[in-house]
């Protein structure tokens, strides 16, 4: 005995050593993803000096690896403009100060969720093959995923793989999801919204393997009166209410979190936010993602020990 006690304190210190390392190597990704408003229409010489700082406990996905995040050079939409991204890392660095996050937005401009879309044209409500859409399938071997989902799943795959290459193990934390403009082009896409949402979420969680996790949901045309282009922009909202899960509707889908964008400030074209309204649009979503999470964490079932 007086040889073995060494032996397996030694070993139990080594498990304990182990817990440590593993937990401190768990880093927390969160996923920027949607049409144009997501890719953004701030300009980055009206940011205010606030928002101008690097901030090295961001990292941000620039195709092929993490940098620190840094507004005034990051290649965010065109060089001169960028999106929520600014406000949503500052907010994030702001309220969780100590602490390192990763993140990875694609966006692409005009497009839509729904299947029945090949980009801006409807080709009827049944999903098809090679279409340009956000669809995410219903399962990975579904043959209609949408090209668009395809190239955010490369992203994001591409971010976790390097994250693993350098030792540590990626855990996506949230999403936030700016689109449903083409949407709102159609009646079926418009009324369904919720359901598309859904399986989007369902789907991201699936492929990254992360159980339930927050999706903060921009509200869509906040103006009024509202371009004639937007025929079900009614419905499409509607759906985007009902889809939050402090509703109380049927169709409150858990962990989604619909943040109100009215009264952002818009360009002249009353669909894109300005300098300021991007960055609101940024902060709102990091609130929201905050905000689901300690929801989430309310509402799941308490152990009966406690």
């Amino acid at each position: 005995m007086l040889v073995r006690l060494p032996a397996l304190l030694l070993f139990a210190f080594t498990l304990f050593a182990s817990s440590l390392v593993s937990a401190q190597d768990v880093v927390d990704v969160y996923i920027l993803s949607g049409q144009s408003n997501m890719a953004g229409s701030g300009n980055k010489s009206q940011l205010p000096e606030k928002w101008k700082a690097t901030l090295p406990s961001v990292q941000y996905w620039d195709g092929t690896q993490f940098v620190d995040f840094d507004p005034t050079t990051l290649n965010l939409n065109g060089g001169g403009r960028f999106g929520p991204e600014v406000g949503f890392a500052g907010t994030m660095a702001s309220l969780q100060p100590g602490r390192t996050i990763y993140v990875v937005k694609f966006a692409l401009s005009g497009q839509p969720l729904h299947a029945g879309f090949n980009g801006a044209k409807w080709m009827g409500e049944e999903p098809g093959p090679n279409r340009n859409t956000f669809y995410a399938g219903t399962s990975p071997e579904d043959p209609n995923i949408g090209n668009h989902y395809k190239r955010l799943h490369d992203q994001f795959t591409k971010a976790f793989a390097a994250l693993k290459e350098a030792g540590k193990t990626p855990q996506l934390k949230g999403i936030a999801w700016m689109q449903g403009e083409a949407d709102a082009k159609q009646e079926v896409s418009a009324v369904n919204y919720d359901k598309s949402i859904a399986l989007l979420k369902s789907r991201i969680e699936e492929d990254c393997q992360s159980g339930p996790v927050p999706f903060a949901m921009g509200q869509v045309l906040p103006h009024v009166p509202w371009m004639e282009r937007f025929t079900h922009r009614a419905e499409i909202r509607q759906a985007q209410a009902d889809a939050d899960m402090r509703s109380s509707s049927d169709r409150a889908i858990p962990g989604v979190w619909n943040v109100p964008t009215d009264g952002m400030p818009l360009l002249a074209d009353t669909v894109h936010y300005d300098t300021t309204g991007q960055l609101m649009l940024g902060t709102s979503f990091a609130l929201g993602v905050l905000e689901a999470e300690n929801q989430m964490k309310m509402l799941a079932p308490k152990d009966d020990a406690e």
